[in-house]
């Protein structure tokens, strides 16, 4: 391995490719020709004597070697960064940087289409990415390391120095479909026991326990949960309820979001629910981060958040 023939850019595409597992999406976020994209592969495979990605049916899987470099390269990319944006600023309007977040289902369908609006008019060249949010450690690891900026949605709180803002306050409804044979405009606790149930339950957010809130609810019934099916993402929700005389436990908002597409009524929840709150959590290594705060402050500005940053 020669390490004079490797430069920051060739470690840009390198990581680029560690993300994507492609060629084609790497060059395009790097804003590159696919072309080049290939030759700086070609490049770094020459330079460090290792076939560093090899193509599956899976994309561009990386080989031991690359395993074994890609967090120190990771992290040295995400150091230069911050050095560099600590020292000279973040300027939205010209800033090219791309941002990460893990973002729950809420926060896609209530809060990343405004993000994304307000972004496109403060910071055009600025793009965001969303990665579905990961079991426990790993979420922390990634934002420790920097490889991802924010996690904003309805989250158990994180472990170690993080800091989390509230965006909103968030409250739970029971959604049907319109014309629903047994169900009209409200809901008793009878009607609530006896129908059948779709239950969402979406990968690393909180609503684990307010599950659990509802099954010990029919316990205290004596009644079995006639539960149709668990789903973990909320994908094609709206048309399972639809199509079908299922009840379903939302979040408000991603419930008005859905009888937005589908013919849906929106129900309150004959047991006590606890509200819950949705929030943006972040490392404190990235607290000072120009670039971070940017973000953060921008999406906590999107829903009047007051609140200091704990």
């Amino acid at each position: 391995m020669n390490p004079n023939r490797i430069d920051l850019n060739l470690l840009k595409v390198f990581d680029a490719i560690l993300r994507t597992r492609s060629v084609t999406v790497a060059a395009l976020n790097l804003g590159l020709t696919q072309s080049t994209v290939s030759n700086a592969l070609n490049r770094l495979r020459d330079a460090m004597g290792d076939p560093l990605f090899v193509r599956t049916s899976e994309g561009m899987m990386p080989t031991t070697w690359a395993e074994e470099i890609a967090g120190p390269i990771r992290e040295s990319l995400a150091q230069i960064r911050a050095t560099l944006e600590h020292k000279l600023g973040f300027d939205p309007a010209h800033a090219e940087r791309t941002f990460t977040l893990f973002m729950t289902d809420v926060g896609q369908f209530v809060l990343l289409p405004r993000l994304l609006r307000l972004i496109a008019q403060e910071s055009p060249l600025v793009q965001i990415h969303t990665d579905q949010v990961p079991p426990f450690r790993l979420r922390e690891s990634a934002m420790e390391n920097g490889d991802v900026d924010l996690a904003v949605g309805y989250f158990h709180e994180f472990e170690g120095p993080f800091h989390r803002q509230r965006l909103f306050t968030e409250t739970f409804v029971c959604v049907s479909r319109a014309g629903h044979p047994r169900v009209a405009g409200k809901l008793s606790m009878e009607q609530f026991l006896k129908e059948r149930h779709l239950v969402y339950l979406p990968p690393g957010s909180g609503h684990a326990s307010m599950e659990a809130l509802i099954d010990a609810v029919f316990q205290e019934h004596g009644v079995q949960r006639a539960t149709m099916a668990r789903v973990a993402h909320c994908l094609g929700l709206w048309t399972l309820i639809a199509d079908s005389d299922y009840l379903a436990v939302l979040p408000r908002r991603l419930a008005s979001a859905f009888a937005a597409m589908a013919p849906l009524q929106i129900l309150e929840v004959p047991i006590p629910l606890p509200s819950f709150e949705i929030t943006q959590h972040w490392h404190e290594r990235f607290h000072h981060h120009p670039g971070n705060r940017w973000l953060r402050n921008r999406i906590a500005s999107l829903f009047g958040a007051q609140e200091s940053e704990a």
